[in-house]
């Protein structure tokens, strides 16, 4: 596993360390380790303990810390982080990511732009002002006259509204 993507877990606030043991690292024991050294025992012990129990995911606390250790047979990566810290919401989204086999590059080969012939232009009848009877659009049958749209009229402007804010018993008689 490349330590540039472990190096990139750890560069978030709220991460102490993070390890990742990978195929072939398994059995050599060369692990990747990025960050505070004095917690490799503790991660190493909890990867055992994950073993142990023979569940893919174990968390571990330890006073104002957590260790997320994650993984199968082949991969395992291990997070400690901060408990509290509002990196907890992104930590497992991490581990998912590292978890998964990086894939190849692919090289990114520009597509040719669609090309888009403009449409032809559209003749389309025009009314006159001096033209008395109205010109129906050119895809509605000719049988079918067309009525000119009425223009809906101007609303009326608001009349003043007065209100009397006393009460009948304050009310000069």
């Amino acid at each position: 596993m490349s330590s540039t993507r472990i190096e990139r877990v750890l560069r978030h606030d709220g991460i102490v360390a993070v390890l990742d043991i990978a195929g072939a690292q398994n059995e050599t024991g060369d692990i990747s380790w990025v960050g505070d050294d004095r917690w490799r025992p503790i991660v190493m012990e909890a990867v055992r303990l994950r073993e142990i129990a023979g569940e893919p995911s174990v968390r571990v606390l330890v006073g104002e810390h957590a260790v997320l250790i994650s993984g199968d047979d082949k991969h395992v990566v291990g997070v400690v982080f901060i408990k509290g810290h509002p990196v907890v919401k992104s930590v497992v989204r991490m581990v998912r990511q590292l978890l998964r086999t990086p894939s190849p590059k692919k090289s990114k080969a520009k597509s040719a732009p669609a090309v888009v012939k403009p449409a032809a232009p559209v003749a389309t009848p025009v009314a006159t002002a001096t033209s008395a009877t109205p010109v129906a659009p050119a895809s509605a049958p000719a049988s079918t006259p067309v009525a000119p749209t009425p223009a809906a009229p101007a609303p009326a402007p608001a009349a003043p509204v007065s209100v009397d804010m006393t009460t009948p018993s304050s009310k000069a008689v």
